[in-house]
């Protein structure tokens, strides 16, 4: 019973009881229990709330063992999931502290001097406006049907006001996204349909030296819950320019102007 976190004055107390035939009266399992009046108390609690023992006319008697030590296994197998996410949490945080210092240690380089993880989709575009508030030259974007268009729609339009040459490059063309376009070109801006099924890829360059990318694991269309990659922002030069070149090449390929 220890062993299941009862302690020993739960177990004198309870094997005290499971050995009398009969009943015991409270009064009288205090005076022989063989340890102080308080610690019979409070073993006596603890035995009723783990469904241990019950009372019987002001008296106390065992319960079948079985119910009593099926609670007690769902309650230490819940201590133990609960101590188990503890310790995964845990890891967790130090693998994301030592796995740095690794790869700097070991590799001779920074994983976030690469790419910086964002937590969700929502710092992805916050970042995305961040960083297209401040573009000085060019803006390079590749959606899919632009949804956040509303989201990053006044920094487009300051950027145009300040002379930053922006195109856009979507991937779908629903009703929504042609109006998107349609504002879009009406300003000047340049957009352009991508006749490709699907890419996974979706990003904003701004100035050929930051970006904020996302990769998605699963196709959108027909699936319920499309899965994503942790979106990310880097100012890597490598980075910056695979994604440029890559752009480019879509940019090239795309023949069909995104609006009617």
């Amino acid at each position: 019973m220890k062993r299941l976190g009862f302690s020993d004055d739960e177990c004198s107390v309870y094997f005290k009881l499971l050995s009398s035939p009969q009943a015991i009266p409270i009064d009288k399992l205090l005076l022989e229990s063989g340890i102080s009046t308080a610690q019979a108390e409070q073993a006596i609690r603890t035995l009723a709330e783990r469904g241990a023992v019950k009372t019987v006319s002001n008296a106390l008697e065992p319960v079948d063992p079985n119910p009593m030590l099926s609670r007690v296994l769902d309650e230490k197998r819940s201590q133990a999931e609960q101590m188990l996410m503890s310790y995964e949490e845990t890891a967790s945080v130090l693998s994301r502290q030592l796995v740095p210092k690794y790869s700097e240690s070991k590799l001779g380089i920074k994983p976030e001097d690469i790419v910086e993880p964002l937590i969700s989709l929502e710092e992805m575009e916050l970042q995305t406006v961040k960083i297209i508030s401040n573009a000085q030259q060019e803006i390079k974007i590749f959606a899919e049907t632009f949804g956040w268009y509303e989201k990053v729609r006044e920094e487009l339009f300051k950027a145009h006001d300040r002379g930053v040459k922006i195109s856009i490059l979507m991937q779908a063309m629903d009703d929504s996204a042609q109006k998107r376009a349609s504002e879009l070109e009406s300003l000047g801006i340049e957009v352009r349909h991508c006749a490709e099924e699907w890419c996974p890829v979706r990003g904003t360059l701004v100035d050929e030296t930051e970006l904020v990318f996302l990769i998605w694991a699963t196709k959108k269309k027909g699936t319920p819950r499309p899965a994503f990659y942790r979106p990310h922002y880097t100012r890597n030069p490598g980075l910056t320019r695979v994604f440029s070149d890559a752009y480019r090449i879509w940019w090239q390929e795309c023949k069909v102007k995104s609006s009617p």
